[in-house]
């Protein structure tokens, strides 16, 4: 009876224990929160320059004020060129629209299109809660330019956004600085390249500036996007991001 009794407390031991895929996987995602969060706060504001690279063309070149609440809440305010002063893009829950000033007309649009004409497109820019969009695993370790990373594997959980799969490189030094990022398709071929670096003081603390997006498909094609300004505590006015604050823009 005594024995019997010991192995059912056994079995209900190892019934509760997390199995070591389950508690690497937690692992993957603590770090893939920390990853998403070294960048940009919860909240923040930011001015940005973002270079748009093609063969045989002068790089284009815009800058633009942005305002982040969450996950589900951006804003992007084009400040320059003039030509194309006025131009926001808002992402509000899982809808994203874009205000053209010539037009006057306000537009939705997908997250897999591009944004801004670039490289990056508008769920690169918006859609910045990883952890919900993808289960993420530990696939080991890697060294970048001499920086040891972690290696995770992201796969989506629906079709919904705009990579199916992507390999994504943490810094292992405590800082959990996004090194490098790998984008594929469903049948695994790669469409895009991103990498993280400048690390500087900007807004009070260091953090990567610069992120360059590497377009796999066109040769020679990149954008470049670098942060000039970043404020983690705005006093940020939740209307500015709704469709009806775009029309006002006019």
């Amino acid at each position: 009876m005594r024995n019997r009794l010991r192995l059912a407390v056994v079995l209900c031991l190892s019934a509760l224990s997390p199995s070591p895929a389950a508690a690497q996987d937690a692992e993957a995602t603590r770090i893939l929160e920390r990853a998403q969060r070294s960048v940009l706060g919860e909240t923040a504001s930011y001015t940005l320059r973002m270079t748009v690279n093609r063969n045989g063309k002068e790089p284009r070149v815009v800058t633009m004020d942005g305002f982040k609440s969450g996950d589900d809440r951006g804003l992007a305010r084009y400040t320059d060129p003039p030509k194309e002063k006025g131009t926001v893009y808002l992402r509000r829950d899982d809808s994203t629209y874009i205000y053209l000033p010539a037009a006057e007309k306000v537009a939705r649009v997908g997250p897999k299109q591009t944004f801004g004409g670039g490289d990056f497109n508008n769920g690169d820019v918006f859609r910045l809660a990883l952890t919900r969009d993808y289960d993420a695993t530990l696939a080991g370790e890697e060294t970048v330019e001499g920086v040891p990373c972690h290696v995770l594997e992201l796969k989506a959980r629906n079709r919904g956004v705009a990579y199916d799969r992507v390999r994504y490189l943490v810094r292992k030094d405590g800082t959990y600085f996004p090194c490098m990022a790998e984008y594929f398709t469903i049948s695994g071929k790669k469409l895009k390249t991103l990498r993280s670096d400048e690390i500087e003081t900007i807004g009070g603390r260091k953090r990567p500036t610069r992120l360059i997006m590497a377009n796999a498909l066109e040769q020679g094609a990149s954008t470049e996007i670098k942060f000039l300004r970043i404020d983690d505590h705005p006093k940020v006015d939740d209307r500015m991001f709704s469709p009806a604050s775009l029309e006002r823009e006019r």
